[in-house]
């Protein structure tokens, strides 16, 4: 199961709040293609829930993506980084790229 951070989960309702979007707003992983180490993805925000989603509510917020990514994503961990180098959100763990 996918696990997001606190930083993460701050950085999500600091982000949306921002943007005004709706309290029912979603963090969506989705399949962003291949890159040299492997599947890369993209994070969204969504409020809609697919027929073939999973959703995973983890603390303050709900994280959603396709069931086809399940096994690319069940050791995953979502992170944000503030560096300047390296700043946004990032999917780590289980032989995931960055995002």
């Amino acid at each position: 199961m996918i696990r997001i951070t606190d930083t993460a989960i701050s950085k999500f309702k600091e982000i949306s709040q921002k943007a005004g979007e709706p309290a029912n707003a979603m963090l969506r992983v989705g399949f962003g293609g291949f890159g040299w180490g492997g599947p890369r993805f993209k994070l969204t925000l969504d409020e809609s829930l697919h027929e073939n989603d999973i959703l995973i509510e983890n603390g303050e917020i709900k994280v959603v993506y396709e069931s086809k990514l399940n096994d690319y994503l069940e050791t995953a961990v979502i992170d944000y980084s503030d560096s300047w180098f390296n700043r946004g959100f990032q999917i780590k763990g289980g032989g995931i790229s960055r995002c």
